[in-house]
């Protein structure tokens, strides 16, 4: 048997959403993928990458580069000349070509639910991969049950073919031991001190975010709890120019800090300076930023929409996304409320419990082998 899987996501320089996900899930099936002595697995990449975990003796690289449209061409023609029995791609779009069995991962359909925070570039070609992916794939895999309920009801999707897989948590410690002078070095990246307050969110900057209703939730917030700044770190996306011109409105460009990409370092830093995170995203196909801020014990607010419920659980405090009041009340509440700020953290280690990576690839491995 020859199994192909799509790495192109795989150990990104600034990795999001979908490159995490390969990046984590495809370090712990790779080893698993040796079981299958019968098998030779075919890794396709438009670019060379290393590993971060030694490949076993039937898992090989294939490196073809091309430019622009490499999934559905370049590995669309490889596939043609050299075919497989199965394929697995991680992202959102399926190759022209393709074997019986093909596995893709769906992530969300946000593009469904909220369409006016995509470009129509973006929107026509999420639109025609995903029913495309409907139509064409053996299974797909989606990282919640609510995910799967939106194939189903927005698609069509015969329920047989989809398999629930959840994300895993981050491998966080509890308390990282930091040098002086790599707090040193981490407060003037931030320009922070010891006595500042901080709310943050981690992630794409984009309308989908819901980061216009948080920014004017913080500006009422910041009146009765003057002090705090609110940090939106994450590389800039569709809505962006909304966010800033929200911001500037309100006039505070002093207490709302954007640093940009951050890095796992940067990040971490972050995670334990805050006080709190806010994630009152629209729609989420999973939300790892809330299995995040439990990694480092840190009470967050996130939406009782989509599929964030399933992931935090009764550990988080759950607002109406389109409501600016109750996510006010949300930042007042962990700010002030310490009583509820401890019960919500004594529950946040149960439910990391939940979500494994290693469980994760397991579960996917099964299903290439079904």
């Amino acid at each position: 048997m020859i199994v192909g899987i799509d790495v192109s996501r795989y150990g990104h320089s600034e990795s999001t959403g979908v490159e995490w996900y390969s990046y984590h899930l495809l370090n712990e099936l790779f080893p698993m993928l040796g079981r299958e002595h019968n098998a030779e697995v075919r890794l396709y990449s438009p670019k060379d990458f290393i590993p971060a975990v030694e490949l076993p003796f039937n898992v090989h690289k294939h490196i073809l580069p091309f430019q622009k449209y490499w999934t559905l061409l370049r590995l669309s023609y490889e596939l043609l000349v050299k075919p497989v029995d199965r394929l697995f791609v991680p992202s959102h779009t399926l190759p022209l070509v393709l074997p019986k069995k093909s596995v893709i991962t769906i992530h969300d359909v946000a593009f469904k639910k909220i369409p006016e925070v995509y470009s129509k570039k973006q929107f026509r070609m999420l639109e025609w991969s995903t029913r495309r992916a409907v139509k064409k794939a053996w299974r797909i895999i989606v990282p919640s049950a609510a995910t799967k309920q939106d194939l189903i009801d927005l698609y069509g999707c015969d329920e047989k073919k989809i398999r629930v897989i959840f994300h895993g948590a981050p491998k966080v410690p509890v308390l990282h031991q930091w040098k002086d002078a790599e707090k040193k070095v981490m407060f003037e990246r931030f320009q922070l001190n010891e006595r500042d307050l901080v709310i943050l969110f981690v992630g794409r900057l984009e309308a989908k975010k819901n980061l216009v209703r948080l920014v004017e939730a913080f500006s009422r917030f910041s009146k009765e709890y003057p002090g705090w700044k609110l940090f939106l770190a994450g590389k800039p996306g569709v809505g962006f120019d909304l966010i800033e011109a929200k911001i500037k409105e309100l006039g505070m460009e002093k207490d709302v800090v954007m640093p940009g990409y951050i890095t796992e370092a940067e990040k971490m830093f972050l995670y334990e300076k805050c006080r709190m995170v806010a994630f009152p995203s629209l729609y989420e196909g999973f939300g790892l930023p809330v299995l995040e801020a439990f990694a480092h014990r840190r009470p967050i607010l996130t939406s009782k929409v989509s599929s964030m419920p399933e992931v935090a659980g009764n550990a988080a405090y759950l607002i109406n996304p389109e409501k600016v009041e109750e996510i006010g009340v949300g930042l007042k509440r962990l700010a002030s409320d310490g009583m509820m700020v401890s019960q919500l953290i004594g529950k946040q280690e149960a439910q990391l419990k939940k979500f494994d990576w290693e469980k994760a690839a397991q579960q996917t491995f099964d299903v290439l082998f079904e």
